[in-house]
């Protein structure tokens, strides 16, 4: 594509440094591109991505999401919203904890990995930096405990966004999403469509918050 990947722009290496109104849209364009994959219009029958995560998530001309990488998608049994697999297949900060423990596979798996790119999105950080130290290589772990603290919640936002672009109102709701998003429990979980109407509720309230005209893609 284009514009290349999700990750790139957010470690520096894509050409141009994403504002939060230009986060909101990647992360609502690839939360209604899983939400497609899990209502069954694809093929017929639900569909897991199982490998979803910030370096498939592609950048096309006009900076819109597309998810890519479909080798891992499974097909859930018809009727059925879990499948047993033997082998745990994924990326390593993206797996679904309960997935990993219990080897079954379910939609949640994907909500789970949706959750860690909303925090990539919301702090530039990576969902494992082995640079880091011991305790703070997985970007979960680091940040599961603040997500709905507004105080500590500042300083986990990416500081190449720029103040100007975002309201903490808007930055508020998006961490919420993203802390139930990343829950170990997956009942505990939103749904995709539910994600999709919660981030459209959080980019009219970012541009409401800034007193500009929007018009969302």
């Amino acid at each position: 594509m284009q514009k290349g990947n999700l990750q790139d722009h957010l470690n520096g290496i894509g050409e141009t440094k994403m504002d939060w109104p230009s986060r909101l849209k990647l992360a609502l364009g690839a939360a209604r591109g899983l939400a497609y994959l899990h209502s069954s219009s694809a093929v017929g029958i639900p569909i897991v991505h199982r490998d979803f995560k910030s370096t498939n998530v592609l950048l096309n001309a006009n900076f819109e999401a597309k998810i890519s990488d479909f080798g891992l998608a499974k097909l859930l049994p018809e009727g059925q919203e879990t499948s047993v697999t033997a082998r745990v297949l994924g990326t390593f900060g993206y797996f679904d904890p309960e997935y990993t423990s219990t080897g079954k596979l379910t939609l949640q798996s994907d909500v789970y990995a949706f959750g860690v790119v909303l925090l990539e999105l919301l702090t530039g950080r990576r969902a494992v930096d082995i640079n880091q130290g011991s305790n703070d290589q997985n970007l979960v772990l680091q940040v599961r405990h603040i997500l709905n603290d507004r105080k500590k919640l500042r300083k986990l936002i990416d500081p190449d966004m720029g103040r100007n672009s975002y309201t903490i109102e808007s930055i508020a709701m998006f961490a919420n999403l993203a802390s139930r998003c990343v829950r170990v429990e997956s009942r505990g979980r939103p749904s995709m469509p539910e994600c999709v109407k919660e981030l459209q509720l959080v980019f009219c309230t970012n541009v409401k918050g800034r007193g500009v005209g929007f018009r969302m893609g």
